[in-house]
C-alpha cells in the first residue's frame, strides 16, 4: 500500500500505550529470537535494514535493529508511527519524495534510506504496538506476496510477545504460589493470636530437643506457664481484653527470653518455653524476670489498672523420661504454684 501525502489526524494514544507497557518490552536487552525474525524479514524483503520497532510516547525503540546502529529515535523521526495507524503493510516507495519524511535524518544523511515497508505488530486485543519494518537505500516496491510474508513475520513477533508475557505471568503466579505455601507453612506452625509456635509445632521442637539430649547435648529446661485468673478477665472485661492479655504476655515473653529459646502457646491461657543449654538456676532467673515484667506492665485501657500474673512449673528435661510423664509433672507443679498463692514458679 503506497503512502499518501495527507496529514495525519490527531490520535489519542492512551490505551495503546497502556497496552504497550503491559508487555514490559521497552528497554529490555536484545534477544536472539527477535533478531532472527528481523533478519528473516530483511532477507525476505531483500532489504539491508530490518527493525522490530515499538512506538512509545516520545520515541520509537528497537528491540532488534539489523543494519542500523541506533536503539531508538525521537518520535518526530519515526515512519512507524504512521504505519501503526492503518491495517496492512505501510509502504513508502521513496521517503525523499514524501513531504512527511523528506526532512528525516535517515533521508538526509550521507547514505540515505529511501524505501520503507512496515507491518504493524497488532495484539490480540487490537492494539498496534509498533512494526516489523524494512528499509532500503533505493526507492522500490514490494510484491503482494512479500508483503504477506512480512505481515506473517509480524504476527510471529506478536506471538513471541504473548509467549513471553504468558511466561512472565506464570513466573509471577509461581512466585505468588510459593509465597502462599510459605505463608501456609508458617500459619500451620504458628498460633494466630500470639504469633508464637502452636502446640503441634512446639511439640515437634520439644521432641527434637529430647533427641539431641540423648546424644549428650547440654542440659535443657522446660517451663509451663499459665496466666492467673484469666477467666475473670474474660468475664469482667470481655474476650477482646482476654485476647489483648494473651498478646501482651506473648510480647513480654519475647522480650525476656533469648532468641535461642522456643516459645509456644500450649492452649487457652497456657504457654510453654523451651530453654536449650540452660540449667535450673538459670531458668529460675528467667522465670523471675517474666514475673517482674508482668508486674510492671498493666493491661492497656483497663481502669482501675490490672496487671497480669502467671504461675509456672519448671523442670530439667530428662531424655530418659517419657515426654508425657514430663508434661504431667509440669502440670502438677503449675497447679501447686496456683494453690500456693499464684505468681510463682515451682520446680520439679
Amino acid at each position: 500500500m503506497a503512502a499518501t501525502s495527507s496529514p495525519e489526524a490527531p490520535v489519542d494514544d492512551t490505551e495503546r500505550l497502556l497496552a504497550l507497557h503491559r508487555y514490559g518490552i521497552l528497554d529490555t536487552p536484545m534477544e536472539p529470537a527477535y533478531d532472527e525474525l528481523a533478519d528473516i524479514a530483511g532477507h525476505v524483503c531483500d532489504a539491508p535494514v530490518a527493525l522490530v520497532s515499538f512506538v512509545d510516547r516520545d520515541r520509537q525503540w528497537f528491540k532488534s535493529a539489523q543494519g542500523l546502529p541506533e536503539r531508538e529515535t525521537p518520535l518526530d523521526q519515526s515512519v512507524c508511527r504512521y504505519a501503526i495507524r492503518q491495517p496492512g503493510v505501510f509502504i513508502v516507495p521513496d521517503l525523499a519524495q514524501d513531504v512527511r519524511f523528506a526532512h528525516y535524518g535517515i533521508v538526509t544523511q550521507k547514505h540515505p534510506l529511501r524505501f520503507y515497508a512496515g507491518a504493524p505488530l497488532v495484539t490480540p486485543d487490537g492494539y498496534a504496538l509498533g512494526t516489523l519494518c524494512v528499509l532500503d537505500h533505493r526507492p522500490r516496491q514490494l510484491s503482494q506476496r512479500v508483503q504477506d510474508l512480512l505481515s506473517a513475520l509480524a504476527r510471529q513477533v506478536v506471538r513471541l510477545l504473548e509467549l513471553q508475557r504468558a511466561n512472565d505471568r506464570q513466573g509471577q503466579m509461581l512466585t505468588e504460589l510459593d509465597a502462599a505455601r510459605q505463608q501456609m507453612a508458617v500459619l500451620a506452625h504458628t498460633d494466630v493470636l500470639t504469633g508464637l509456635a502452636n502446640r503441634r509445632s512446639f511439640t515437634d521442637r520439644l521432641r527434637q530437643e529430647l533427641a539431641l539430649l540423648q546424644r549428650g547435648r547440654e542440659p535443657t529446661c522446660l517451663l509451663m506457664m499459665d496466666l492467673d485468673h484469666f477467666k475473670r478477665i474474660n468475664d469482667v472485661h470481655g474476650h477482646h481484653v482476654g485476647d489483648q492479655a494473651l498478646q501482651l504476655f506473648a510480647s513480654l515473653c519475647r522480650d525476656v527470653f533469648r532468641a535461642a529459646d522456643v516459645l509456644g502457646r500450649w492452649g487457652g491461657e497456657e504457654f510453654m518455653a523451651l530453654l536449650p543449654a540452660t540449667g535450673v538456676e538459670q531458668a529460675q532467673a528467667v522465670a523471675q524476670r517474666v514475673h517482674a515484667a508482668l508486674a510492671q506492665q498493666p493491661l492497656p485501657g483497663i481502669e482501675p489498672p490490672h496487671r497480669l500474673s502467671v504461675s509456672m512449673g519448671l523442670t530439667l528435661l530428662d531424655p530418659l523420661r517419657p515426654l508425657d510423664v514430663t508434661l504431667r509433672l509440669l502440670d502438677s507443679a503449675l497447679y501447686t504454684a496456683k494453690r500456693e498463692g499464684r505468681s510463682r514458679t515451682v520446680v520439679v
